[in-house]
Order: structure tokens, then sequence, then C-alpha cells
């Protein structure tokens, strides 16, 4: 029983499913959506609605909504709301007899409103189709009436005003019929079957022509007028223009000219002012030049012959303090010769003495020979200098010999025996002389010869002075 029981209950809830789902799908497609260019009209019971004046209609009207549309009791209309176009052609007599035809473009729809709607559905609701010629048969009537009312010429002259005016008289009409004339264009008036159109053209184009040439001519007069008179204007302009151009040029070139003489009174001017820089240039050089010349030569020069003279004043002091240390030495060793021979104790002290006495002064007379050379030298020239190479002979014949003195042993092979070693010694000396005569200039024999006889003379006058140690015993 609980099994049976249970199905049924299953049974039940599927079955009330299916019923809503069948209620939902049948309300859904009986509520009517009318988009913006319908109009829904909706007759039946529920479907009246009042009005002014208390007057109840039978039509429920929708535009651009939705409304539920009860089924048996109910049912919905759609009218089109959309603009239609349909093109009207007429053919009448004007007021002059004249056949006419006037080819327009008309464009209309159903009003958009409630009565309206009402209106076209009563008349039109299942003969949408039939509404362009029911449009047509309206404007043709009112068209006629106004084609006969006036000339073909008033009609030609004034295209909107005939269109204006059809609209205003098929309004009325066509609004109790529940429609609306939105646009209404006049494409074409003609006259057939006669060329009264075209006649008025000709005429009317041959005044026009004829205008026009008169215009024309006109026009080319004044433009030959013009022409001739900007010519004349371009003529005297450009007369005007080679005057000023002439002017220009006199001017310009007297510009230049004096540009030119400026420029070479300039030139000339700088040209001055540069061989004025020159010649200071020139001077300052020649100056430059000098002190370089002092700088390099002259005082170079001086500083030689100064130094030249300074040299040959000490080559003198030297010699004279060689000759007096010379002749002090070998008078002191004279005396000391003497002394020798009372008192050999004396006599050694006396020579020591001497001795300590001529190293001092030979290294007195050395030292100030040193400073006193660059005079003498100036001073004695070639005396000063056959002092100073006399003075050298023993260290010059020393050194010569220095070489056979460190000979052990010495086998001469000669006819002379023994005596070639003495000429040997004694030519080395002859070579001397030459040696000397050829780097100095020095003759060394007269130079000797002249010294020695200098010397006899100079030995003779200090010794009448000279107080020996005997004498003064």
């Amino acid at each position: 029983m609980d099994f049976i029981s249970g199905n049924i209950s299953v049974v039940a809830i599927v079955v009330a499913v299916v019923i809503v789902v069948a209620l939902l799908s049948f309300v859904a497609s009986r509520v009517r959506r009318v988009p913006p260019n319908e109009a829904l009209i909706v007759v039946g019971r529920g479907a009246e609605r009042s009005e002014g004046g208390g007057i109840s209609s039978p039509q429920k009207v929708i535009i651009g909504g939705r409304t539920f549309v009860w089924p048996i009791f109910q049912e919905g209309f759609k009218l089109s709301l959309e603009q239609y176009q349909t093109p009207v052609e007429v053919q009448a007599i004007d007021a002059n007899y004249i056949r006419t035809a006037v080819k327009a473009t008309v464009n209309f729809k159903v009003t958009g409103t409630e009565d309206g709607v009402r209106r076209a559905a009563q008349r039109y609701l299942l003969q949408q189709q039939q509404l362009p010629v029911i449009v047509q048969q309206s404007l043709e009537g009112s068209i006629r009436g106004l084609i006969g009312g006036q000339p073909v010429d008033d009609l030609v002259k004034n295209f909107s005003r005939l269109a204006a005016d059809a609209v205003n008289e098929t309004k009325g009409e066509l609004a109790e019929l529940g429609l609306q004339i939105e646009t209404m264009n006049i494409r074409e008036i003609e006259t057939p079957g006669s060329t009264y159109l075209a006649d008025r053209g000709r005429a009317e184009a041959a005044v026009a022509k004829q205008n026009a040439d008169v215009a024309e001519a006109e026009a080319e007069r004044i433009a030959a007028l013009a022409r001739i008179g900007n010519t004349q204007q371009t003529a005297e302009r450009q007369l005007q223009l080679d005057v000023r151009q002439a002017q220009i040029k006199a001017e310009t070139d007297r510009a230049n000219a004096e540009a030119s003489a400026a420029g070479e009174l300039a030139r000339a001017t700088q040209d001055k002012l540069v061989a004025e820089q020159e010649s200071i240039a020139v001077a300052e050089q020649a100056k430059v030049n000098q002190e370089r010349l002092n700088i390099d030569v002259r005082q170079p020069a001086e500083a030689a012959a100064y130094a030249a003279v300074q040299n040959a004043e000490a080559e003198r002091d030297a010699a004279n303090a060689a000759v007096e240390a010379e002749a002090f030495r070998r008078t002191q060793l004279a005396d000391a010769a003497r002394a020798a021979a009372e008192n050999e104790a004396a006599a050694v002290e006396a020579a020591g003495r001497a001795e300590a006495a001529a190293i001092k002064a030979k290294g007195l007379a050395e030292a100030e020979a040193v400073d006193a050379l660059a005079e003498a030298q100036g001073k004695f020239g070639q005396a000063a200098l056959a002092s100073q190479v006399i003075s050298r002979l023993p260290e010059i014949a020393r050194e010569m010999a220095a070489p056979m003195g460190n000979i052990d042993a010495l086998t001469v092979v000669s006819t002379d025996g023994a005596n070639e070693l003495t000429k040997s010694v004694a030519n080395n000396m002859t070579q001397l002389q030459d040696v000397v005569k050829a780097t100095t200039g020095l003759d060394l024999v007269s130079a000797l010869g002249g010294f020695l006889g200098g010397r006899a003379g100079a030995s003779d006058a200090p010794s009448a002075h000279v107080t020996t140690p005997r004498d003064s015993a």
C-alpha cells in the first residue's frame, strides 16, 4: 500500500509541474509585444474603453507596448505605422486650356494616434496594400482642381506652392481616413501634345540670349577699355619703374664709387698704419738683435778680453813670484853651503830653515801665481809663456826620461856603444824644442837664452845686497 501511495504522490507532482509549465507557456504565448512601427488593435470582451463624452470604444489600441490577449474572448490585429511612398501623375487643362501634366512623389503613413489607428483599422485593416491607391486618388482630384484654376506658367514658376496647396486640400479628407501626408515633391510639369513650354522656353531663351549677348558685348567693351586702361597704366608704371631704376642705378653707382674711394682710402690708411707698425716692429727687432749681439758676441768678447788680461797679469805675477822664489832659494842654498863649512849643525839647521822657507815661499808663490795667471799672460805674452815652459823643463825632462829609468836591463846595439844612450836622451831633448815650438809657437832656445841673460843680471843685482853668515862673521 505504501508503494502504491508513493507512486501516486510522484505522479501527482509530475502532473502538477506539467500543468504549471503548460499554463506558463500558454500565458507567455498570449502576451503580445508591439514594436514602435506597429499598432495592435484588440477586440472582444474586456477590450472596451471609455472615451471622452462617455462614449465607449469596442477596440483597444496599443502602440509600442505590450498587452495580454485572452484566448477565445479577445483577438488582436496588427496595423503598420511605417511610411509609404507612392508616385502621383495627373493630367488636366489649365486656365489657358493647355493640357498640363504634373508628376509628383508622396510620402504618407497611418496617423500615429489611437483615433487615427481606429479610423484606418475600420477601413483598411485587411487591405493595407490599397493605401497608396487611396492616397493617389485623393491627391489626383486635388491637383486637377489646382491645375484648372491657374495657367501652367504660374505652376512652373512655383512648384512648392502647388505641392503645399494639394496637401492642404487633401489633409482633412485623409485625416478622416486615418492617414496623413508626410511630404509631397513635384518632380515635373509638362504640356503633353504641345510645345507651349518649349516655345516659351525658346522665347525666354532668345531674350535671355539677347540679354546675354548684350551683356557679353558690354562686358567685352568694358574689358577692352579695362585692358586699354590697364595697358596704359602698365606703360606709365613701367616708365616710372624705368626712371626709378635709372635713379637707383645712378645712386647705386655713386654709392659704389664712394664706397670704392672710401675703400681705397681705408686701404691706404690701413697700409700706412701697417707700414708704421712694421717700421716700429723692425726698429724693435733691430733693438732685439742689438741686444742679442751684445749678449751673444760683444759681452762674451769683452769677458774673454777681460779674462785674457787677467790671465796675463796672473802669469806675470806668477813669473815674478817664481823668479823671486828661485833667487831666494839659491841665496839660501849658497848661505847654507857656506855655513856648512864652519859648522855642520848650524849648516843643517840653516839648510832646514832655508828649505822650509823655500817650500813656504814656493807654495805662496804658486798660490799667487794661480790668482795672477790671467793678468800676467795678458801683460807679458811670450816672456811669461817662456817662463812657464822653462820652469816646467825639469819636470818635462824627468817625464821623458822616466821610461828609460824604469828599464831594468838595456842592451844597446850600436857602434857608439854606451854613448848611444846619451845621444838618445839628448836627441829627445832636441825634439822637445821642436814639439814646444810646433804647439805653442815658442822658440825655446831663444827664450832660454833671454831668460838666462835676464837671470844673470837679476842675480848680480841682489847678490850685492845679500849678507851671508860668513860675511857677518
